[in-house]
């Protein structure tokens, strides 16, 4: 098991290996710098090797042997970071390493994850409203079956030009897994991000406000045909007409009938529901019908029951 523990200590841009897989995501940042993290997925064959890999993530992060890893890792990190420094004429640095172990089992069979990570400063060059990428990769690549290089830009800023062409794009997420090229030629991949223009945002804005109006109108158009206010305000301060209009009384009869077909007491909120008009209409007629003794009111909890007075 100390060969397959071992095994992985080794710059991942150099792998060609099938026997394992390597995925290396870089996270660029609108400031140039990126997040790197490298992912080595190493074929654990039998049941004794998945027991020694728990076994030695058992350890911990603070064990001797991650820090000798890390150790190792950053040694050769910082070397690419002096061949990239020659190379774009650019000063960076190389901070926050970090090496984390896991576990993965599939159906194709159980893998143990070896995943390093750390910051590089000024890893992207920025100019004007564009970001430069690809003066670091001073020796090129070769991406195998089992590589992957996935670089993420940010979320504001659009493709100006590539090379070699990404295999496939997911939002911003652009990926070389060697379907296309395996080859890459010095300072590739290359990209040039520009900045999204104030236009498009303002669009966007543009687009968001006319929906949200839209939206408006159409609630507006469909409680004017319900008979009903989009809402209803100072209920229990509207003033009370003693004089009974025609629609007085045609409110009250329809109440009435309500609360016969329903045994003689219903829930207030029913009888607005069932009449179709406002809350603040219908509460004006119960007001007036208990102040004349034909119902009175029963709080329940929130709602009221209203129930009919009979002779």
């Amino acid at each position: 098991m100390k060969k397959v523990v071992l095994f992985y200590i080794f710059f991942i841009f150099l792998l060609h290996t099938a026997a394992a897989q390597s995925i290396i995501t870089i996270d660029v940042h609108e400031d140039g710098n990126a997040i790197w993290t490298m992912e080595k997925h190493l074929s654990l064959e039998t049941q004794t090797d998945v027991q020694d890999w728990e076994e030695f993530i058992a350890l911990g992060q603070e064990s001797a042997q991650s820090e000798k890893d890390l150790e190792e890792f950053s040694i050769r990190i910082n070397g690419l970071i002096e061949s990239a420094e020659v190379f774009s004429n650019r000063p960076m640095v190389a901070e926050n390493f970090k090496v984390e172990y896991d576990t993965l089992k599939a159906i194709s069979g159980s893998f143990g994850i070896v995943r390093f990570s750390f910051e590089w400063k000024n890893f992207s060059e920025i100019k004007s409203e564009n970001i430069l990428i690809g003066d670091i990769f001073s020796e090129g690549m070769i991406l195998t079956s089992e590589n992957v290089l996935i670089i993420q830009i940010p979320g504001n800023y659009d493709i100006e030009s590539v090379s070699p062409d990404f295999d496939t794009q997911d939002g911003t997420r652009l990926v070389w897994d060697g379907s296309q090229y395996r080859s890459f030629d010095k300072g590739e991949p290359a990209l040039v991000l520009s900045r999204k223009s104030n236009n498009q945002t303002d669009n966007q804005i543009v687009w968001y406000l006319l929906i949200i109006i839209l939206f408006g109108s159409a609630v507006t158009i469909y409680f004017k045909k319900r008979g009903k206010p989009t809402f209803d305000s100072n209920i229990e301060s509207t003033p009370l007409n003693p004089a009974k209009t025609r629609g007085d009384l045609e409110g009250e009869e329809m109440i009435v009938q309500i609360l016969n077909r329903s045994g003689g007491q219903v829930y207030q909120s029913e009888i607005v529901q069932e009449m179709g008009l406002s809350k603040s209409k219908i509460s004006i007629l119960l007001t007036k019908m208990k102040e004349e003794g034909k119902i009175i009111k029963i709080r329940k909890g929130k709602e009221n029951i209203i129930r009919l007075v009979t002779e």
